[in-house]
């Protein structure tokens, strides 16, 4: 994107298949939904050279055509206005959605592969009460700003959105503290790689005590609500723009 949009020159991203949305959505946030791509099949890690060859002179699995064609016509075809225009994004969520219940919840985050099928909670006014009373934060204030890489798009957060999201995952009010201050970071735990890796979370001080977590032997072993709580509020958050309350 960026030499074709500061020097002008004539590129045409390839990407395997499987990125498809994320490059779509990354050109549209950066003003350049016309941005050229080509796309070839997933995997290409532990591929020969002649099976990588084959995915050059085959079919783009998107588009269903050539893909040097692709990649031909991506560096040939002047961009018309409309694939120039910058997408703007709309950065506010309503407080409070319909009423619901548990079921239907459970439902959508399934549908939208919004979790790790585990059961969420439904973030009623009383609960997310209840959580933001462990905090002597205000609801509104805002606890930073996150996106998953440097090219997607940031999403601010409240205490009370934090709030929703650790009720969704099924906190406790004390645990509240350490949910916040991990919110507070700026860190997401939803990272940006094709390998298998995860982000380490370290709490530390007697509040760890106070609230039962695992430390010491055998902190990495199961069976702890802390601590699957507290991890789970912190994958749901990288994989949701906002939470809300419901009536």
């Amino acid at each position: 994107m960026t030499i074709e949009s500061q020097y002008q020159v004539p590129t045409v991203a390839l990407h395997t298949n499987v990125f498809e949305r994320v490059v779509r959505a990354v050109a549209r946030f950066n003003g350049m939904p016309g941005m050229r791509t080509a796309f070839v099949p997933q995997p290409v890690m532990g591929k020969t050279s002649l099976e990588l060859r084959a995915y050059i002179d085959g079919v783009d699995p998107v588009t269903r055509r050539p893909v040097v064609q692709e990649i031909v016509e991506g560096l040939t075809r002047p961009f018309r206005e409309d694939e120039l225009q910058k997408t703007v994004y709309e950065r506010t969520t309503p407080r409070l959605v319909e009423p619901a219940t548990e079921a239907a919840l459970h439902e959508q985050f399934l549908e939208n592969n919004w979790t790790d099928m585990l059961p969420i909670v439904l973030p009623t006014e009383e609960r997310v009460a209840a959580m933001l009373a462990a905090t002597s934060h205000k609801p509104n204030e805002v606890v930073g700003r996150m996106r998953p890489t440097l090219f997607r798009e940031a999403w601010e957060y409240t205490v009370e959105k934090v709030a929703v999201n650790a009720v969704m995952a099924g906190c406790k009010p004390e645990y509240f503290p350490v949910v916040l201050a991990i919110a507070a970071s700026g860190v997401s735990a939803r990272g940006s790689t094709t390998s298998s890796a995860a982000a380490l979370l370290i709490v530390n001080g007697p509040i760890r005590g106070e609230i039962a977590m695992n430390c010491g032997i055998g902190a990495m072993g199961p069976y702890n609500h802390a601590n699957a709580t507290i991890v789970e509020k912190i994958t749901q958050r990288a994989r949701e723009k906002g939470s809300n309350c419901k009536e």
